[in-house]
């Protein structure tokens, strides 16, 4: 039987949810492995930069700006 999880996020947390996704080399797997290594969204995307450094990125990593996702839930919520 398949279980459903459903967790209700905080607005801050929605878009620390949302920047997270959008920042570099972030897709679904990475997303939901990096909530797994941190437990938060915020975590880590505080932790992100160290850890691409730490797997020998050289380039500094660009992380979902806060104003991009401010914005896209913006327009979302008009929808």
């Amino acid at each position: 039987m398949n279980e459903t999880h459903v967790q209700t996020l905080s607005a801050d947390d929605r878009l620390d949810w949302l920047r997270l996704i959008r920042s570099d080399n972030v897709g679904p797997i990475t997303f939901y492995q990096l909530l797994e290594r941190f437990g938060t969204a915020g975590a880590a995307l505080k932790g992100l930069p160290d850890l691409a450094r730490q797997g020998g990125r050289s380039k500094k990593m660009q992380v979902g700006a806060k104003a991009n996702a401010g914005r896209e839930i913006e327009s979302l919520n008009k929808i």
